[in-house]
């Protein structure tokens, strides 16, 4: 591996995170409350918005180059947030829904305009109303302007949609791995799932990534880019989609909100939907698990694993793999352990070779020391610390969610630290009237 400055670039790719949570009341309750009023209107904030629900709220932050900004941002995006909540108001920090009315008419649809209300009716409808109510973290990867600059600087002819594809691929193959190591939903609540839904009688991995959580039960495919858009456009004319927005694949490639653009545009980033909530964090999501993925976007892109001619049954295939880890049991070594560890190895190898902003040798330590020992990871956290009473579990998640709040909304402003704290209540107000506010501006 002699380009180890590309290596570098590659891993240095850019990185934005979508965080998904359901506003709460004391009791643990969806909250009856509207939109934060101290914001700015929900349909004109662009980085603090009602997702699906009228009580999901969704933090997006802009694209960053370390994980660690890109974190700083998420975090004092919750502080804008947190401070209009109501007295008795706190954020859910998982990914299943808490407790629900037997009549789900807890579950209201965000009114966000016309169009969008309307179609969110039909989802609702068409895929049953508690499923909407699920939340998660959206990992957003891409190449680095220099990246592209570098690559078509050795090859004019790269062909940059079809190193995408190749680590949308990956991911997609490797959905279990990410799964098993980062599952955070071990069951569900009171009232998620009808009487008759056959649900595992014991706490499992993350029932969110499993054929019981979100989805819809269709994949296009990934050997090329028109195939990808053509079998998304045909399944919304064949009803199976609703619009092309409800395609809620593991990764989907990204341009605009129109998937046709990807034809004569190009692949922007690519948008992974696979980490529930790590209610052990309080912004939802850990420093290593989105450097992992950093990590394994610059392995596929660099080393193209895969032959795209052949990958839609083995994306099939990875699935069923997938549904299988993600309902093994909290507390078990995966099925598929020593896989699991083969290919960390292999992202240790890698990394070993080139140039990396980041401690990556240290996180595949970590992570094998989560493959052997699966107490480490959040759903084995949960159920070893509280067992399997989900009353003990749900009280638990409830205290998270107010310890968190008191921490985050308490805290200097995050990213800000260093100024004084008149210019720290100007950025928080600046924040949440819309205005976006860059974090190393303030640094000489």
């Amino acid at each position: 591996m002699k380009q180890t400055k590309a290596v570098t670039d590659f891993i240095n790719s850019t990185v934005g995170l979508e965080v998904e949570t359901h506003r709460i009341d004391g009791k643990g309750r969806l909250s009856s409350e509207s939109y934060p009023h101290g914001l700015l209107n929900e349909k004109k904030h662009h980085f603090i918005k009602n997702d699906f629900l009228e009580t999901q709220s969704e933090l997006i932050t802009p694209p960053t180059k370390t994980t660690l900004k890109g974190l700083k941002y998420l975090g004092v995006y919750h502080q804008a947030l947190r401070s209009e909540l109501k007295s008795d108001e706190y954020l859910w920090p998982y990914s299943m829904p808490p407790k629900l009315k037997s009549d789900h008419s807890d579950i209201v649809i965000a009114k966000t305009n016309k169009e969008n209300y309307q179609y969110r009716q039909k989802v609702a409808k068409i895929r049953k109303l508690a499923r909407t109510a699920e939340t998660g973290v959206h990992v957003n990867v891409g190449l680095t302007k220099k990246a592209l600059r570098y690559l078509k600087g050795q090859n004019p002819d790269v062909n940059i949609d079809e190193l995408y594809l190749q680590s949308a691929v990956g991911f997609m193959q490797y959905r279990w791995l990410l799964t098993y190591l980062f599952g955070a939903t071990p069951f569900a609540f009171e009232n998620y799932f009808a009487p008759e839904t056959k649900v595992p009688d014991y706490p499992v991995r993350s029932l969110r990534n499993s054929h019981l959580g979100f989805g819809n039960g269709f994949i296009s495919s990934y050997q090329s880019v028109q195939q990808y858009v053509d079998e998304i456009l045909q399944a919304v004319d064949n009803q199976k989609l609703i619009a092309q927005r409800e395609y809620y694949g593991t990764v989907r490639l990204k341009r605009g909100d129109d998937v046709r653009e990807l034809l004569t545009k190009g692949i922007a980033y690519i948008e992974l939907r696979i980490y529930d909530l790590d209610p052990f964090e309080p912004l939802g999501v850990s420093e290593d698990a989105v450097d992992l993925v950093r990590l394994m976007f610059a392995y596929f892109v660099f080393t193209q694993p895969f032959d795209l001619k052949n990958v839609d049954q083995q994306i099939a295939e990875a699935g069923r793999k997938n549904d299988e880890v993600a309902l093994e049991s909290a507390l078990s070594k995966s099925k598929y352990h020593d896989e699991a560890l083969k290919f960390i190895d292999q992202l240790e190898k890698f990394s070993a070779q080139a140039v990396i902003p980041f401690n990556a040798q240290h996180l595949c330590f970590k992570i094998k020391e989560m493959i052997d020992d699966p107490v480490l990871t959040p759903s084995g956290r949960l159920i070893n610390w509280l067992g399997d009473d989900q009353e003990k579990v749900f009280d638990q998640l409830l205290a998270f969610a107010k310890g968190y709040q008191d921490d985050l909304i308490h805290n200097p402003a995050i990213g800000f630290e260093s100024l004084s704290t008149n210019d720290q209540k100007e950025i928080m107000a600046t924040l949440k009237k819309g205005i976006p506010v860059r974090i190393k501006s303030w640094y000489k």
